[in-house]
């Protein structure tokens, strides 16, 4: 196996990647590549038309004409001097349109094959950024950790990769979980810089990294803006005034497809489509009549289809004086973004799970280090157990909804059980990639529980931060 020519530590690293990535590809099913035609459109129009509107389109699948009512398009699409756009930031369409250019060089297109090609411009962007983010968790668990660890770091990644909705949206060109991805590794090399994992010579092109993953964040969600500017605020809060200045140049680069999209759509490079289109139910507006029901639905839905994030939240408590820095970053990410979403007028709408908080996903999950910290050995045991049982109950809950589908309209009623009588009736989706990645999954899976089982903890060598003392042994 590749576990014995690479090092142990890659090796785990990139099997734990492989794994990640194949299981997402093989969940790509055609209820969300349907239902959720509107990110594929404008990835279509980019490429075949070279134009931002997503009207003119050949493909069956992406005549959203038909989506009017009264005369006018309603939904996500509005109408802009006669052309008809998407109310969603762009960043999903251009990273799909690098995807399909060379899909269309090959004669795929998404008249003769739908399913096939918009699976594999969803494979390469948003399956292939989350199964790097849950890499980027892996990383930054065991960075807080101490480095001496790996099985709850491992956890931590996996709760996060398969454990929450994260792996539900994975299997769609969503613009919510492709920018949380681009956010959860963004704030891993801001980490890395924060402790000084990387090297003088490094810190400048991590710190431009950082910056740009935050500029692409931007341009492809709304929603984890308020996060975004605090993983800023903690760079920059940093000594060196370089890595300031690359930081801030990243951003710019990250964010100038979106100002160009929006010069060429709207003819104002800071008219974002939410607003052009007129679309105010995402944008923060404090309204405190509403607080107590957007509340009382996140708390069901997370109890319900994501019970590892509470334990995450718990993890945090424990988190040692050491990591203090840290542990107050992350709660401020949590608690911006749940200012966001309980100041918006929508609470998301069709969703298996609650959608607006997938950018908390890999910040609550690292919350689950914190139970390596708790002194008594036996309650770390208990608690390192009770971590993994909830998280292989929040996996079932995930994986019914990114094999079934996530546009679930029945918010008032738990999506778990009609699923599962669904399947059990045979009512199974069709799964464009599955076929040829399940033999890739199966030597994935085995392959990441071997290096896991061979790794020697006793030659790992962390770098211990200045100032710092490591973490439980």
């Amino acid at each position: 196996m590749a576990a014995s020519i690479l090092s142990p530590w890659l090796s785990l690293k990139l099997w734990l990647f492989l794994f990640l990535w194949c299981a997402y590809g093989a969940a790509i099913n055609s209820a969300n590549l349907v239902d959720f035609n509107l990110q594929q459109a404008g990835v279509e129009a980019i490429v075949e038309r070279k134009q931002f509107s997503i009207d003119g389109s050949a493909s069956p699948h992406l005549q959203f004409r038909a989506y009017t009512h009264r005369g006018r398009p309603f939904g996500d699409i509005f109408d802009y001097n006669g052309h008809l756009y998407a109310a969603k930031q762009p960043g999903q369409f251009m990273a799909g349109a690098l995807v399909y250019f060379f899909l269309h060089l090959f004669g795929l297109n998404y008249v003769n094959d739908y399913l096939l090609v918009s699976a594999l411009v969803t494979f390469f962007t948003t399956a292939l950024a989350t199964a790097l983010a849950a890499v980027a968790v892996f990383e930054a668990a065991r960075e807080l950790s101490g480095g001496h660890a790996v099985a709850l770091p491992l956890v931590a990644a996996l709760a996060y990769g398969l454990a929450t909705p994260a792996f539900v949206y994975s299997g769609i060109a969503h613009h919510d979980q492709l920018a949380s991805a681009y956010l959860a590794i963004a704030f891993y090399l801001v980490l890395l810089i924060a402790r000084r994992r990387v090297s003088s010579h490094a810190e400048k092109p991590a710190a431009l990294g950082a910056g740009l993953l935050l500029g692409l964040t931007l341009t492809t969600s709304v929603l984890p803006v308020l996060m975004v500017i605090v993983v800023f605020i903690y760079l920059v809060s940093l000594p060196g005034w370089k890595t300031i200045i690359f930081a801030a140049l990243g951003i710019i680069v990250g964010m100038a497809p979106m100002l160009i999209y929006n010069a060429a759509a709207f003819g104002n490079p800071f008219l974002l489509p939410n607003l052009a289109g007129g679309y105010r139910d995402t944008f923060l507006i404090p309204n405190p009549n509403q607080w107590l029901s957007h509340a009382g639905f996140y708390v069901s839905a997370i109890a319900l289809y994501v019970p590892a994030f509470l334990l995450g939240l718990a993890g945090l408590i424990f988190f040692p004086r050491e990591q203090r820095r840290e542990q107050i970053v992350l709660v401020i990410i949590l608690a911006v973004l749940a200012v966001h979403v309980l100041n918006i007028e929508t609470d998301g709408g069709c969703q298996y799970g609650p959608r607006y908080l997938l950018p908390a996903m890999p910040f609550a999950c690292l919350g689950l280090i914190g139970f390596a910290y708790l002194r008594a050995t036996t309650a770390r045991r208990l608690g390192i157990a009770f971590v993994s049982v909830v998280t292989v109950a929040s996996f079932v809950v995930s994986v019914l909804g990114a094999v079934y589908g996530a546009m679930y309209c029945e918010t008032g009623r738990y999506a778990l059980w009609p699923y599962v009588n669904a399947l059990s009736r045979g009512d199974w989706r069709a799964m464009p990639l599955a076929r040829g990645l399940v033999l890739p999954l199966i030597i994935s899976a085995l392959s990441l529980a071997f290096a896991a089982r061979t790794y020697h903890f006793a030659q790992e060598q962390p770098q211990k931060p200045r100032g710092e003392t490591s973490g439980p042994e």
